[in-house]
């Protein structure tokens, strides 16, 4: 795999339940022109034992001392040799035509600089919860971003210009899209690619959105954006405010909420059909951010 034109980056840490089924569902592809960079956060569990357990050539295996997400992600990155980038994380899946949709919408919008998709969501157990009905207009991007970190895919030398992942334990994708949104165009592929798995457990979960450390680490965030060069002192101060903001969480059962629009095509779906109903869903969900948000 010399000249992939996809580099496929999985960063996992402890994954050892679920890395196998995210493995093969990337091995799987209906898109073979890529190399899978698989980035071992120096994981203590059977997580290793597993990966090695895959023999393809495509397979390019990294192991390193735990860093956390952010800083793995961006060594992972160094690695690339792909002209876009595909993210996926640990516990979740890939549906067989993820990269083939993704590459052909890059290849004809050449002004667009990520592109992700509507997302199943799923529970521990691999059992649906529901989906997701992203925004899909760029003018909605810009004003509040909604890209599904492990089901994006976007363009290598883009991602190079705003020197990539920063090195924080949680939120690194908001960094980042805050940066290529100055570069180029987002957008969201309304058909699900992803199952994203939910889980109590994981980071984006373990802080309380709504406490007194919540406005701090979005302050953090936009200062970190707003700067061509992120510095330690910065990602050391957001780990300290988050780890003052995490909360203990016992259970991986998700408490699982249908949205709005999930609610609204459970009616309409007798009526319009599964296809007009949720582009009929997306299409006013795009409307009122355009105007209203």
């Amino acid at each position: 795999m010399n000249n992939p034109l996809v580099s496929v980056v999985l960063s996992t840490y402890n994954d050892e339940r679920y890395i196998a089924e995210t493995i093969k569902s990337v091995l799987a592809q209906t898109y073979t022109n890529f190399e899978f960079i698989i980035w071992n956060d120096g994981s203590t569990d059977r997580t290793e034992e597993i990966i090695k357990s895959f023999e393809d050539p495509r397979i390019r295996y990294f192991y390193h001392e735990n860093v956390g997400l952010g800083k793995a992600c961006y060594f992972a990155c160094l690695e690339v040799k792909g002209e876009y980038i595909a993210r996926i994380d640990g516990d979740d899946i890939c549906m067989p035509n993820r990269l083939q949709r993704q590459v052909e919408f890059l290849n004809t919008h050449p002004d667009h600089v990520v592109v992700s998709s509507s997302v199943i969501y799923i529970d521990e157990n691999g059992d649906t919860l529901g989906r997701s009905f992203p925004w899909t207009w760029h003018s909605c991007h810009k004003k509040r971003r909604s890209i599904v970190n492990p089901g994006s895919m976007y363009r290598t030398a883009a991602y190079r210009k705003t020197c990539g992942y920063v090195g924080v334990c949680c939120g690194e994708d908001v960094v980042l899209w805050s940066k290529l949104i100055k570069v180029g165009k987002f957008s969201n592929i309304k058909e699900p690619l992803l199952k994203y798995r939910l889980l109590s457990t994981s980071l984006s979960r373990n802080f309380d959105l709504n406490g007194p450390y919540a406005k701090m680490l979005n302050i953090m965030y936009k200062k970190m954006a707003d700067d061509e060069v992120v510095s330690e002192e910065d990602i050391a101060l957001h780990r300290t405010i988050y780890n003052r903001a995490k909360q203990k969480r016992d259970s991986v059962k998700y408490d699982y909420t249908p949205s709005i629009e999930e609610r609204m095509q459970k009616f309409l779906k007798p009526i319009l059909g599964e296809n007009i109903s949720v582009s009929f869903i997306i299409f006013l969900k795009n409307l009122y951010v355009f105007f209203y948000k």
